[in-house]
């Protein structure tokens, strides 16, 4: 035990306070002279003696109320050296169901107890089935590793790209990253799309390193064995629309030239149409191009609306998927330098699912080094877990203290 404020255990010379009170009540008794003694009754020698013992046993509960009330001023404290498991490992539960890790996960089983890395940290048991629980968002379960309360942590796990998710996380804990390399390079046909004389043969491919998307064109005859599962889509026309007030109508050639460069080179029609108003607007509209100074009206569609940024880095800048800003004035000199035809082309939307593929695709791996968290220098932390106050057990001592010490008055008259 120790105290945070020991400088207040100087007033325990206080005690000396309650010694000499109960001195100076044992003054001697006046003599009183009387002429016979006859008619006076002898006090009782247990009754004294129990009068002289009460004495003390005040004397006593006064000393310990001061001690009491000095050691609640120094506010006593101590120390708590709670058994850490020396070592705890934590398993990727997909990396469980891979055959070249068993003889691995089977080592670590024989002698030790271990957790799948997951929410709840639960301990593996083979009779039990282990549940798809997707995306293991590593770095949000590294900042739960203090419930395991472990000394050193091993970790081992697919380590995947896609799994890490926010700022790097900073710990206490010694922890030791193993990444287990599960991914296979594969390749995929996501879609077949009919053009006019061939077929638009887009694929994925995925392997530890890169994820990345390839496209060739192949006539009818060659993609059939390729047509199992995947069906082939006709091209559908893009319309595209346009409206501009004077100052910005200079614009319209650039997009209009753009526009037609991309449908040749895609090999998918593009119609474009210009109108004044919102009221002109068609249904079928798949991208409004918005020049006016008003904002843009409700579109279903993606909207592309005049909006200048100085501090831009792009001609068209990305809202979200489909909001779209044009940050300047288009020339002819930054048309060429910002590649405009390239940048029109996510508005096109010409392949929607693509997003929601490379999450399902994507098994890229990091390096143990690129996954492994921040050690925080545990000599400058505190634990604050590991103090305990004894203040309240003394407060509550000292109140039944001065509740006996007050009955025992009261019997003894004083």
């Amino acid at each position: 035990m120790f105290f945070a404020n020991p400088m207040y255990l100087w007033a325990l010379l206080g005690l000396a306070i309650p010694v000499v009170i109960h001195l100076w009540s044992k003054s001697e008794g006046k003599t009183i002279k009387v002429g016979s003694i006859s008619l006076l009754q002898k006090s009782e020698t247990t009754q004294s003696n129990r009068l002289h013992l009460n004495e003390w046993i005040l004397l006593f509960l006064r000393m310990l109320a001061v001690t009491l009330l000095v050691f609640i001023l120094a506010e006593p404290l101590a120390k708590t050296k709670t058994k850490k498991k020396d070592l705890v490992y934590l398993v990727e539960p997909d990396l469980i169901k891979i055959s070249s890790f068993k003889s691995v996960f089977d080592s670590l089983t024989e002698n030790r107890e271990v957790k799948l890395l997951q929410k709840d940290f639960a301990t593996y048991n083979p009779e039990d089935s282990l549940a798809k629980i997707g995306v293991v968002n590593y770095w949000q379960l590294v900042q739960d590793f203090k419930q395991l309360d472990a000394d050193s942590i091993v970790v081992y796990s697919q380590s995947l790209v896609k799994g890490l998710k926010g700022k790097r996380p900073e710990i206490n804990e010694n922890v030791n990253w193993i990444t287990i390399d599960s991914s296979s390079t594969f390749e995929e046909v996501l879609q077949l799309r009919q053009l006019q004389d061939s077929v638009e043969v887009l694929k994925v491919h995925s392997n530890n390193d890169k994820l990345y998307f390839s496209k060739e064109f192949l006539t009818s005859n060659e993609v059939q064995d390729l047509t199992e599962g995947v069906v082939v889509i006709p091209t559908d026309t893009i319309h595209i629309v346009v409206s501009a007030i004077d100052s910005l109508a200079a614009q319209i050639p650039y997009f209009k030239a753009s526009l037609k460069a991309l449908s040749s080179y895609l090999e998918q029609p593009i119609t474009f149409k210009e109108v004044e108003n919102d009221a002109e607007i068609d249904l079928d509209t798949d991208v409004l191009i918005w020049l006016q100074p008003n904002s843009p009206p409700e579109f279903e569609g993606v909207t592309l609306f005049y909006n200048p940024d100085a501090f831009a880095t792009h001609l068209i800048e990305r809202i979200d998927s489909k909001k779209y800003t044009l940050t300047q004035r288009i020339t002819r000199k930054n048309a060429v330098a910002n590649h405009l035809p390239e940048q029109l082309l996510p508005l096109l939307n010409l392949h929607p699912e693509l997003e929601v593929e490379i999450d399902k695709y994507d098994n890229r791996v990091s390096s143990s080094e690129g996954i492994q968290p921040l050690k925080i220098d545990s000599d400058n932390q505190t634990d604050k877990a590991s103090i305990i106050s004894f203040t309240p057990w003394f407060w509550l001592a000292l109140v039944l203290v001065l509740i006996v010490e007050r009955i025992l008055s009261r019997i003894q008259n004083q």
